[in-house]
């Protein structure tokens, strides 16, 4: 599988997902951040609670247990917060999905097969990406906080109760 299919599969299915449940990419952003944090504090010991648990398990990978701490912020959030996004914030919606699946690339190549991480890895594409790295992460979390911060509920008319 080449290098661009995977960039595309991993921008079109974020995108997919949260405007068909529709997810405010904003959270999933921040969540697959919160996840990225639970790997690197939690996963040996995560991984040793599940050996300790399930000796036959030896099969499970160090990279299975990060995978499963990086998505399930994700997941959960995407379970949680099902169609919390409608109108036109669904179209506003789609530059934090983009800033997903170009996440989603950076936190899980570590963590992928090695067949298909040296895919990506020798090909001039993730050169390209790594060169903008600093702006796809620093770019998503500016956008994705701008969103959050300016996503305000519409205030409800006080309702009037006659005596």
């Amino acid at each position: 599988m080449s290098a661009m299919i995977l960039f595309i599969i991993a921008i079109a299915v974020p995108l997919l997902i949260l405007f068909v449940f529709k997810v405010d990419a904003a959270l999933i952003y921040l969540t697959l951040c919160m996840g990225y944090v639970l790997v690197q504090f939690i996963a040996s010991d995560a991984l040793s609670l599940v050996t300790a648990i399930y000796p036959n398990a030896n099969q499970l990978s160090q990279s299975t247990v990060k995978l499963i701490l990086l998505l399930t912020p994700s997941i959960l959030t995407i379970i949680f917060m099902f169609h919390s996004v409608s109108g036109t914030k669904r179209v506003v919606n789609i530059l934090p999905s983009v800033a997903v699946g170009l996440l989603l690339i950076l936190l899980v190549q570590p963590l992928l097969p090695p067949n298909i991480s040296h895919t990506l890895l020798s090909s001039n594409l993730w050169n390209q990406y790594q060169k903008l790295e600093t702006f796809i992460i620093g770019g998503g979390t500016l956008l994705c906080l701008a969103l959050v911060w300016t996503n305000k509920k519409p205030k409800h008319a006080k309702s009037h109760v006659k005596r």
